[in-house]
């Protein structure tokens, strides 16, 4: 394994941090998590962000709307934030969703889903789900353009992410899938290889899942675990990015290949010298400009 010196660098950054004492297991997660923010680098001027409450079946779900520039019928993505479904926020994620909002000249509505352990699958999803079908109930409202949305998320926002486009398929104009997180097995090579790091590990993994299906009849549902879904047909086009260095490379490349199999249109790329959670480290991690960028371009190519 040969990561860049600036990987190296930021792996130091995270090895650092405070481990703060008298919390829950996950409550020190997402504390630790959200000290990840710094990694990002400087965040991006935007024309306005906007905060929304929606409510989900009685639940609040907040939402976070960032647009480029002053515009109308913009293109838009709807996001959904990584943090093995038990951690990550608005916060974790602002920094990269500025820079690529600004960017793709898109307007970025970021959803802040209720997490496990407190909220095991499917109480995240269905926020997911009522955060889609409010943007795509009030496209005037946001500016947007309703036959260009696109559903996007990382790590296990991408399984998140994935699960809402085959349940949208009709709405949506592509997917975009940052190393996600598709099946709960964990028993693919780059898991064996990568069982002890860097960042994800084996034991995290299973408790990450563990934590999020602590119902047996859910380890098997295709909602939950993409990998499983066989629904593929008519799926709009899709990029996945793979880190090298990623116990999930694997699995998220068998996700690329299920969508072919049922002609998607899927393209994916592995950003070589790079580990997991690199999209929320542009302030030292040159691959994340250059993923930004590829996105960009993708979306582009859709919208045209």
């Amino acid at each position: 394994m040969i990561l860049s010196k600036k990987v190296q660098a930021a792996l130091h950054f995270i090895q650092k941090i405070d481990i703060p004492v008298g919390l829950s297991p996950w409550e020190t997660g997402r504390a630790v998590y959200e000290k990840f923010v710094p990694l990002a680098g400087e965040k991006e001027n935007l024309f306005e962000i906007s905060e929304h409450m929606i409510s989900n079946d009685g639940h609040a779900v907040n939402l976070r709307v960032y647009y480029p520039i002053q515009q109308s019928h913009a293109s838009a993505i709807v996001y959904f934030h990584g943090g093995w479904f038990n951690s990550g926020s608005l916060e974790t994620h602002d920094t990269p969703l500025r820079q690529l909002s600004k960017l793709s000249g898109s307007v970025i509505i970021s959803v802040d889903y209720r997490l496990a352990p407190e909220f095991p699958f499917p109480a995240g999803l269905t926020d997911c789900e009522a955060a889609v079908k409010w943007v795509l109930g009030n496209t005037s409202f946001l500016n947007i353009d309703p036959g260009k949305i696109i559903i996007m998320g990382d790590s296990a926002g991408g399984a998140l992410a994935a699960t809402i486009t085959r349940k949208f398929r009709d709405k949506v104009r592509a997917q975009v899938l940052i190393y996600p997180v598709t099946d709960n097995s964990l028993k693919t090579q780059s898991w064996k290889t990568f069982k002890e790091g860097p960042l994800l590990d084996l034991e995290g993994g299973q408790q990450a899942w563990n934590w999020y299906l602590p119902k047996e009849n859910d380890w098997s549902n295709p909602d939950a675990v993409p990998l499983l879904a066989q629904d593929l047909l008519g799926l709009p086009p899709t990029f996945v990015s793979v880190a090298e260095y990623d116990p999930l490379k694997d699995e998220a490349l068998q996700y690329v290949d299920s969508l072919r199999r049922y002609e998607v249109n899927a393209e994916s790329k592995i950003y070589r010298g790079t580990t997991h959670g690199f999209f929320q480290m542009g302030g030292m991690i040159a691959e994340e400009a250059m993923l930004i960028q590829d996105i960009v371009e993708f979306i582009e190519k859709q919208n045209s």
